[in-house]
């Protein structure tokens, strides 16, 4: 299937131009496939690409999608679904949703879902989502989410302790446009919560790729659950098992959220002082003086000035 590139803004969003966003997709697919329970057919299959971005995965689909299965594609990013709508359709079918549940997807209508790079970003909604995942799935049905664990330390910042760690969001705050906060999960807290809806079928923790020399891995890990039957709420989902290791998760997160943020303000007091020190300096009072004179070379002194203020 000879599929077109997206336009280098929505590459971008999801981690880079060609040949990266091309690579990239090919390793998700091969390891998802990788994942994929033994009893799992493509005949008739009914799948879904949770937060699609522009394809990058998706696109590695065509064989699938030509012959054998019926393949649907959502993501928040209205841009990249119109994309996918003109460029990736038919064979895919794709829609835009929201930032919370529900999606416009009858119950247990679906035999797989598979999901890069979106519960790595989900703070509140994560419970909420993972519900509504588990209501479109059939019973038995199979749900791969790639996580950041141990193989993703080095994003973190920290070393990397199991049983300090559970849920860890890092950069709460950060706004989606700027890639949004990122989420660490660890092997038991998934086991723990995400089992309380979805069998743990298997769990790569240390990311795509491994044993595939010929493909860079992804970074991330993923984890293969299987739907069982369970009424649940997302508060169900939310709640601390009893296990010390909750609590000490609950803290190590709260330090790593200070410690971000006491960088942060370090840094933003080192650029003040910079800026001061600058300002006093020989060169800035001879654009000054240049200034007052009419100086062309001042103007562009001044223009630097008011780029290098904050705000």
């Amino acid at each position: 299937m000879d599929v077109p590139y997206p336009p280098h803004a929505l590459m971008e969003r999801v981690g880079g131009p060609i040949p990266s966003y091309d690579e990239f997709g090919a390793v998700c697919r091969r390891d998802f496939l990788a994942l994929l329970p033994p009893s799992f057919g493509w005949d008739g299959a009914r799948v879904l690409d949770f937060g699609c971005g522009a394809g990058r995965t998706l696109r590695h689909f065509g064989f699938e999608a030509n012959r054998a299965a019926e393949f649907w594609a959502c993501d928040v990013d209205s841009d990249s679904i119109e994309w996918v709508q003109q460029h990736l359709s038919p064979p895919f079918r794709a829609f835009c949703n929201g930032p919370a549940p529900p999606l416009p997807l009858p119950d247990c209508s679906l035999d797989l879902v598979y999901s890069m790079s979106v519960f790595t970003h989900l703070t509140e909604a994560w419970s909420a989502w993972l519900l509504e995942l588990h209501r479109v799935l059939k019973p038995g049905g199979t749900l791969l989410a790639t996580t950041l664990g141990p193989g993703a330390a080095d994003i973190l910042g920290c070393s990397w302790d199991e049983d300090r760690i559970g849920m860890l969001v890092t950069m709460p705050h950060e706004p989606f446009s700027a890639g949004g906060p990122v989420v660490f999960h660890s092997q038991w807290w998934i086991r723990e919560h995400w089992g309380r809806a979805f069998d743990v079928l298997d769990f790569w923790p240390w990311g795509f790729g491994l044993g595939g020399p010929q493909l860079p891995r992804s970074g991330q890990g993923c984890v293969a659950l299987r739907k069982h039957e369970a009424t649940l709420t997302a508060e169900d989902l939310d709640r601390p098992a009893d296990d010390p290791r909750e609590w000490a998760a609950v803290a190590e997160n709260l330090a790593v959220v200070h410690a971000r943020e006491a960088r942060w303000r370090a840094r933003g007091t080192k650029a003040e002082a910079d800026l001061e020190n600058l300002t006093r300096g020989r060169s800035w009072r001879l654009a000054r003086a240049l200034s007052r004179l009419g100086h062309p070379l001042a103007q562009r002194s001044t223009h630097s000035r008011r780029q290098a203020r904050p705000g």
